[in-house]
Order: C-alpha cells, then structure tokens, then sequence
C-alpha cells in the first residue's frame, strides 16, 4: 500500500483550526475500521468531532497505521497548505466532511495555517487570500 496523507481540521474558513495529520493507511475505509475513526467521521458535534481527532491521533500509531502528528508538533508537511494532501477530514454545518486536498483552495481559502517549521525545511509562508465566495448552507463545504 502507498502511504496517504491526512489533515484533520474543525471548521472551514478563518476559524478553522488544525487538529493533526496522518501519515500511512490515512483513507476513509480504514479510519471507519477504528472506534475514533469512525465516531470522528459520524460525528454531528464539533466537540465530539474535535475530541475524536485527537483520539484518533493516538490509535493511528498504537494500530500501527502509520505515524500520526498532533498540533503540538507543528505542521509535519513540507509543503504550505493541505492542496497536496491525500484526503482533508473537516468538520463544518453539523457534519464532518471527506475531501480532497486538489479542492483544498475552494474548501479553505482563508484558513490560518498552523505555525511553521524554521525556514530551513522549505515550509514558505503564504500571504492570506481574500475570500469572495458565498457558501449556501446545503452544500458541500467546497461550494
């Protein structure tokens, strides 16, 4: 199997706040196969959402899943933003969502990132985008 990349975030837009990243068997199908997995993905409440990424984070590695990287860790990635991440678990309008990192921009185009690594890593900061788009509340939150 070829590792997957993971972020986790609980809301959409500025407010958005990174929960953790996987690095492994990070998909939908094997995260429903852990109890975290699948309370965070059948979750209705941001609490309970946000409470189960974290667990989440933990069981990843005790599964032997692959690694798994809290906030406090800093951003694990050597590229700014979750575009070139595998999948996105977010939660948003009393739900969590499952997307792509190829729609991150339409997603979170205001999103405050979660604190750098030093600029030796390559990790560039980015100037934040002004968002002009309106979300209707039925919709995906890529909409």
């Amino acid at each position: 199997m070829i590792p997957m990349t993971a972020d986790v975030y609980d809301e959409t837009g500025r407010r958005a706040r990174w929960l953790g990243a996987l690095h492994g068997n990070a998909d939908p199908e094997t995260l429903r196969s852990l109890d975290s997995g699948r309370l965070l993905l059948e979750a209705t409440h941001p609490t309970t959402f946000a409470d189960a990424a974290l667990d989440l984070l933990d069981a990843f590695a005790q599964q032997n899943l692959g690694q798994s990287h809290h906030p406090r860790d800093s951003w694990p990635w050597s590229w700014p933003d979750s575009r070139s991440t595998d999948w996105i678990y977010l939660f948003d309008r009393g739900r969590a969502w499952v997307i792509t990192g190829r729609i991150w921009s339409y997603a979170m185009p205001r999103v405050d990132h979660p604190p750098r690594r030093p600029a030796a890593t390559g990790h560039a900061e980015l100037a934040h985008v002004q968002d002009q788009t309106e979300r209707r509340d039925d919709t995906c939150p890529t909409s």
